[in-house]
């Protein structure tokens, strides 16, 4: 069967002054048509070139898009040429009537593609409109739609040509992001310009296509990457292609992608020559085209009168409308927050980030939403006189990159930032120790981050001027608190209830990460009322308050209340006394998965800090665990702290006699389990892996990404990634993609 027979294409180079925009055209279409490469059907391509590149044709072209397409097409879009931005008073001021212009706040701009026959004389009969555009897409039935824009050509690539007016609208085109976003159709169509505001498109030396054009051709052929999960390259194959080698092999042009896009579709079948790099112990299914996208949400409310609206910007474990849903929905139910309109910004849910979902993320990606974000607040948003940015996770750095990028008539705008759980200040220097090397990007003196948080100094040094608030999560196990507050002065910082992802997801009102954005964005004094206070203390290191309360009751204490004591204890170093409440307390002793997350807590800081202290104790605690299970022969428990045992001898002890031992003991119990269970087979999984049984270990890692949600898929690909890594000292193997498809994409 022919995946691509669905999918159509209109090319257009419109030549004139731009000759080499024709060669590009005729350049995309050749690989189109060729059935050994992308294998697009040439009734379905539409090319226009020259004097066949006028409004009347494109527009024509589009209706015919219109009519031959349907919802599961696909659809290529590619324009090289001219486009043009003016405003409504450069318009009246071309037509000479004498007429009023119109004062600036009312003085909107626009957008235009410049067709082959558009001149000073008719450049309002030939021209086509962005808003055209985005009405002829609009009309589209499918969403799965691609735009590619290069009209932002250097003088080295153009010759005298009609200027379009002796104002303003002369100008070429010097921001394609700002037509891009006037063409999205705001349902997930995806577009990527040549390059960035103020820069330009360039032909390297002895090439005969744009550099852009000759990028993209060489994505379509896959020559991306070594590895295919399938034999197709798809939309963000091409994407991260463009994105990567454009400024590698010209630093001064940068393309612009938006990242709320509808679907990863097909845009070309992968040659013969690359398919025996496919991997074949991995099986991929390729959904249909009804199987994969849903509608992209790209507004949670929007009113033509609203003046102020609020940006959320979710991580790159979330999704892009899921992270903040329910804060959002009670937002809308909020008399006093009625003035404001809200978007949710980020990767959508599908398409993955380039190191797939997780807390963590390349810099390209976090670099990207900072682009996405900055362009979107001078285009997109350009109407509202306020705005606010609520960030999670990673998102939070995407968002201070953005903010020190802005043209000052935009930073002005921004009159409040809050931060959830993002790691400002990287990762510690000792994670590189971890296996997982991923990550030595966000180290503190990488850099990224290094320059992240020296810009910030300078540009702030007087003080920040909007309301800022850094928000950390009492039970976050995955962002540490230090990297979250460091960079920022105390009366900055908050701490509310949860854990890194139940942070920004409320069940109800009576919540203090809900209470902390309506009392920031009212501007009124924000209080924890719902936080339990020990647990805010046990977070900022004030054990001995906890202490001081708890420990003369603990007796009487509920099991969040003893939770609480013990980490306290711990927190003192008070290990004894930290043993007598495990072994003696009732409900210590009828629960060791109390002393299960006492060790899981000590394993993820000794993952963070490698100390040799945390490492002991993260032993000691599952150690008796697994002692007090075995006497009661409960084998869910007998698993759960044997398998976190069989880890610890392999990525803090260093042997792996007593791994295998723990992994043998944990499937042992496992296999007595008369119930199947998502942390059964991911035990089964593990175990297997530490006795090198691989095949085993991915039929079970499989059954466990099928019942796991998102924190439990990052949760297991972290324990898989690090001991898998550490038991073969490679990072990029069939196995560890097997784990990246099944619990990050």
């Amino acid at each position: 069967m022919n995946a691509l027979k669905n999918s159509y294409a209109i090319i257009i180079g419109v030549g004139h002054d731009l000759p080499e925009s024709v060669k590009d055209a005729q350049a995309i279409y050749d690989i189109l048509s060729n059935k050994k490469i992308a294998g697009y059907n040439k009734e379905n391509i539409t090319l226009l070139t020259e004097k066949l590149a006028i409004r009347k044709n494109i527009l024509e072209a589009f209706d015919q898009l219109i009519a031959k397409t349907d919802e599961d097409s696909s659809v290529f879009l590619f324009y090289s040429g001219h486009g043009g931005t003016f405003t409504d008073n450069d318009l009246i001021a071309s037509r000479k009537t004498g007429a009023p212009l119109k004062p600036e706040q009312e003085n909107s701009r626009h957008y235009f593609l410049q067709p082959n026959d558009c001149t000073i004389e008719n450049f309002e009969k030939t021209w086509v409109k962005a808003e055209e555009l985005k009405e002829k897409i609009n009309e589209l039935k499918s969403n799965r739609i691609i735009l590619f824009l290069d009209c932002c050509h250097a003088e080295g690539m153009t010759k005298s040509g009609p200027e379009i007016n002796a104002t303003e609208l002369k100008s070429r085109l010097r921001n394609p992001e700002g037509l891009a976003q006037k063409i999205d159709d705001g349902k997930g169509m995806s577009f990527l310009t040549s390059c960035r505001a103020e820069e330009k498109s360039y032909i390297l030396p002895g090439d005969s296509l744009s550099l852009f054009t000759k990028c993209l051709i060489e994505a379509l052929k896959g020559e991306q990457r070594a590895f295919f999960e399938e034999p197709y390259v798809r939309m963000t194959d091409v994407i991260n292609y463009l994105m990567k080698k454009v400024p590698e092999r010209k630093p001064i042009q940068r393309p612009f992608v938006n990242i709320q896009m509808y679907d990863d579709f097909i845009l070309s079948k992968l040659p013969k020559e690359k398919l025996y790099t496919a991997t074949p112990q991995t099986s991929i299914v390729v959904a249909s085209p009804k199987a994969i996208g849903k509608e992209i949400v790209t507004n949670f409310r929007e009113r033509e009168a609203a003046v102020n609206a609020v940006l959320f910007v979710h991580g790159f474990s979330g999704e892009s409308a899921n992270t903040f849903d329910a804060i959002q929905q009670y937002i809308q139910e909020d008399p006093k927050m009625q003035g404001w309109d809200m978007f949710p910004l980020g990767y959508s849910e599908n398409v993955k980030p380039q190191m797939g979902k997780g807390i963590w993320a390349s810099i390209d990606d976090i670099e990207r939403v900072a682009d996405y974000l900055s362009a979107s607040i001078n285009h997109k948003y350009g109407k509202y006189k306020r705005i606010a940015i609520v960030a999670h996770g990673l998102g939070g750095l995407s968002v201070q990159k953005a903010l020190l990028e802005l043209e000052k008539n935009d930073f002005d705008r921004i009159t409040h930032v809050l931060l959830f759980g993002t790691p400002s200040n990287g990762t510690d220097d000792e994670s590189s120790k971890i296996a997982d090397n991923r990550w030595a990007d966000l180290q503190k003196e990488a850099p990224f981050i290094k320059n992240l948080r020296n810009d910030w100094q300078k540009y702030f040094s007087e003080g920040i001027p909007f309301n800022f608030k850094t928000v950390a999560g009492t039970d976050d196990k995955d962002v540490p608190l230090q990297t979250i507050f460091d960079p920022f002065e105390e009366k900055y910082r908050i701490t509310v209830a949860g854990n890194h992802f139940s942070m920004v997801q409320p069940t109800s009102k009576e919540n203090d990460s809900y209470r902390l954005i309506i009392d920031t964005l009212n501007n009124n004094e924000f209080y924890n009322l719902y936080t339990n206070q020990e647990e805010i203390n046990n977070l900022l290191g004030e054990y001995n308050a906890v202490v001081k309360k708890l420990l003369p009751t603990k007796n009487t204490l509920n099991a969040k209340g003893l939770k609480q004591l013990l980490f306290a204890l711990e927190g003192l170093d008070r290990n004894e006394e930290v043993m007598d409440v495990l072994l003696n307390h009732p409900l210590s002793l009828e629960n060791t998965d109390l002393i299960g997350v006492l060790g899981g807590r000590l394993k993820r800081r000794y993952l963070q800090t490698f100390l040799e202290e945390d490492g002991k104790k993260a032993m000691e605690y599952y150690g008796k665990g697994l002692e007090i299970s075995s006497e009661k022969k409960e084998n869910e428990q007998i698993y759960y702290h044997a398998i976190n045992l069989a880890f610890l001898s392999l990525v803090y002890d260093d042997d792996k006699n007593k791994m295998r031992e723990y992994a043998q003991q944990a499937i042992e119990a496992a296999e007595k389990d008369s119930f199947s269970s998502l942390w059964k087979n991911a035990t089964i999984a593990e175990a297997a892996m530490y006795s090198g049984n691989f095949e085993k270990a991915k039929e079970y890692y499989s059954l466990a990404s099928e019942a796991a949600g998102i924190r439990e898929k990052i949760s297991i690909h972290t324990n898989a990634f690090v001991a898998y890594t550490n038991l073969m000292n490679t990072e990029e193997d069939d196995f560890t993609k097997f784990l990246k498809i099944k619990f990050l994409t």
